[in-house]
């Protein structure tokens, strides 16, 4: 069956969504993968990500990358064992080994996959990427800003009527991305964007739990983060010790205050969606709206609005009605265009005094070919 693949390569978590081919019609979006983000490459250059590369994280911690795609842009490679490898490559060889794994099950490579990037990004790291993508075995991949991923999710539920002004915030578990975006006749336009760090919401409930009921931060925190997942719909939960929802609202609202701060600076915004895991939170919504005086809207699975908009917008544009005779064609989707064609030209940062020497870029299943050293310094 013919499908389409959006990927959302987070902080913490990596998540897939596909839409399928039914006739002449899409499939809405189905989240086939989420798993940790976190990645394993063994000496011979092959790669596994997710729960098996957390396990081999014991035995190996040095060859165990994270928070690799928002270092992209980044001149100095991650090392990874002895070997050096460039963060584009490794955000890539990550999207080709999910679009791999959903090829087995879904039994044939996608048509299209659409890949999602912090909204911050400048033509420079798409291009990056976009070159990365193309080494590794995906030369036709779209990316787009998480952000616009996540509000395609909610064009599938209602209507955003064209020219009007949707606020984005996607609290994911390392990063609050938020976004002022202008509708257009088929695409968002980036109007405005901000990116900081997240606040660290389960190690404050990880040092308070402890403080109260005895034991050490660290060992709580993974109880921790499970208990404000279920403080997210539960009242209270025993971590072991009775904590209740507005015992921990009111350890985080001076964290979340901060980071739905920027959302103020937003004016004449008809919708703000709420989407990333954190978004749950109940705190969330009521601050967003304090900060943003407009109707507040939370993605009914927050966590993976961006991997299924991504899913959404792979899909190929309908084709223009033949009654147009514009001597310009209308755009009706995401195309594919060349990255020098859609990006604004910009120079490359300046690097740092220290040559070091990077690896190509992983292939499809993750057997790169390696450089000499002689080769690298001619």
């Amino acid at each position: 069956m013919r499908y389409v693949l959006g990927i959302d390569i987070g902080g913490t978590r990596i998540k897939a969504a596909v839409c399928r081919r039914a006739g002449e019609f899409w499939s809405e979006p189905e989240v086939v993968c989420a798993l940790e983000s976190v990645l394993h490459v063994a000496p011979d250059a092959t790669v596994i990500a997710g729960p098996d590369a957390r396990r081999r994280a014991l035995a190996e911690p040095e060859r165990i990358a994270r928070g690799f795609a928002r270092q992209v842009g980044d001149d100095v490679p991650l090392m990874l064992g002895d070997e050096l490898y460039r963060p584009e490559s490794l955000t890539a060889v990550v999207a080709g080994w999910v679009a791999d794994q959903v090829a087995e099950s879904e039994g044939g490579e996608a048509d299209r996959i659409a890949l999602t990037h912090p909204p911050g990004w400048t033509g420079f790291r798409r291009s990056l990427l976009h070159d990365a993508l193309h080494e590794a075995g995906m030369p036709g991949a779209l990316l787009l800003p998480n952000t616009v991923a996540a509000a395609e999710s909610m064009v599938v539920r209602e209507r955003v009527e064209t020219g009007s002004r949707l606020a984005v915030c996607r609290l994911g578990g390392e990063h609050v991305d938020i976004a002022l975006l202008r509708r257009g006749p088929a695409t968002f336009e980036l109007l405005a964007h901000d990116e900081q760090f997240a606040p660290r919401l389960d190690d404050v409930l990880a040092e308070h739990v402890a403080a109260r009921f005895g034991g050490e931060p660290a060992e709580l925190r993974e109880v921790c983060t499970q208990t404000k997942e279920l403080l997210s719909t539960a009242r209270e939960v025993d971590v072991p010790g009775r904590v209740t929802r507005t015992e921990f609202e009111r350890l985080v609202e001076p964290w979340l205050t901060v980071s739905l701060a920027p959302l103020s600076r937003f004016e004449d915004v008809s919708t703000l969606l709420l989407a990333g895991g954190a978004a749950r939170i109940p705190l969330v919504a009521r601050l967003a709206g304090e900060a943003l005086d407009c109707r507040v809207v939370l993605d009914p699975d927050p966590a993976t609005a961006a991997c299924r908009g991504a899913a959404l917008a792979a899909r190929p544009p309908a084709p223009a009605p033949r009654e147009s005779t514009a001597l310009v064609p209308r755009v009706t989707g995401y195309p594919d265009l060349d990255p020098d064609e859609v990006y604004d030209p910009e120079p490359a940062p300046q690097r740092p005094p220290v040559v070091l020497t990077p690896l190509e870029p992983p292939r499809r299943r993750f057997v790169p070919s390696r450089r000499s050293r002689n080769e690298d310094d001619e």
